[in-house]
């Protein structure tokens, strides 16, 4: 089912009400009603679409609560200083009362097709990270003959078998059904995988950088080669990677996690290539959240990139 924006998620500090250097996010939001035609042919610099689903977290056996993740994320980015004088489309929230998420996933995906026209770049605010599986159905609608190449900052594989789609299921789901999509995972955790999941990485033909040697060159130069064999490039952020002292409300907190400048350079790094215009952000769990931190850091790394991405403008 879907939503509408909610304007008290867009409030903050006003330093001045005419001068846009003075601005902050929350002063340049726009909220578009996606069953409103008469909205729908605004453009907009900057676009954000919300998953508040977190049932494929309960499914896969994770602490629920991200649901709630896109709303917290809006709140601290509402407040954040505007940059390039952006424009920023909020297109509202896809939600569920389902059992199982197959039917939003499906819903969500229409959406992001729905709205790619109408913002230059796009956050896909979670949510768990069964938002990964909508996201590709979505870029498929959108560019049904194109390659599409998955780069996953995470630190698990979430190529799980299940009866069902959950938030570990999605990757395989999108290998399944797309042979010639390829996969790269950047930031994974020996301890957080089992031998199984290695195995079906290796069975698949899945590219991975362990969290321990993401600092090293050749990190580069793989991101590179797999970004080349590809013309669209799906990126997508899964919170649990981040270290659990930088990031605490997440599905599954991450002890040796990466630092959140790991992060935003792996993230500015794939962006400089020009083949990507949106990126899902998932597991932003509140309920587990303290002082906000994890929300606060999210909001910190769309704004720097917004920054880092001339395209946006």
């Amino acid at each position: 089912m879907y939503t509408k924006g909610d304007v008290t998620n867009w409030q903050g500090r006003v330093d001045d009400l005419k001068q846009r250097a003075h601005f902050r996010n929350f002063q340049s939001v726009d909220i578009i009603d996606l069953e409103d035609e008469n909205k729908q042919d605004i453009s907009h610099n900057v676009g954000l679409l919300g998953y508040a689903v977190d049932q494929g977290v309960h499914l896969n056996q994770g602490r629920t609560g991200a649901k709630e993740g896109p709303s917290a994320i809006r709140q601290k980015f509402a407040n954040l200083p505007l940059k390039n004088d952006i424009t920023i489309a909020d297109f509202g929230d896809v939600f569920t009362e389902d059992d199982y998420v197959e039917d939003v996933q499906q819903e969500y995906a229409d959406k992001i097709a729905q709205t790619s026209k109408h913002a230059n770049f796009h956050f896909l605010l979670g949510g768990g990270h069964d938002i990964a599986y909508a996201h590709f159905k979505g870029l498929k609608e959108i560019y049904p003959n194109k390659s599409i190449g998955v780069i996953n900052i995470d630190a698990h594989f979430d190529l799980r078998d299940a009866d069902c789609a959950t938030s570990g299921t999605g990757f395989k789901q999108i290998l399944d059904e797309d042979r010639d999509a390829g996969y790269l995972v950047i930031g994974i955790q020996e301890a957080g995988n089992t031998e199984h999941l290695f195995n079906v990485a290796d069975e698949y033909g899945v590219q991975y950088v362990l969290a321990e040697d993401v600092d090293q060159n050749s990190t580069s130069e793989v991101i590179q080669a797999f970004i080349k064999g590809y013309d669209v490039i799906m990126l997508t952020l899964c919170l649990d990677v981040i270290d659990s002292a930088f990031a605490p409300g997440v599905s599954a907190p991450c002890s040796f996690g990466l630092s959140p400048q790991q992060v935003e350079r792996l993230i500015r790094e794939v962006l400089s290539y020009n083949k990507t215009q949106h990126l899902s952000i998932a597991e932003m769990n509140p309920a587990y959240d303290i002082d906000g931190r994890t929300a606060k850091l999210v909001s910190h790394i769309m704004f720097h990139a917004i920054h880092r991405n001339p395209n946006i403008v």
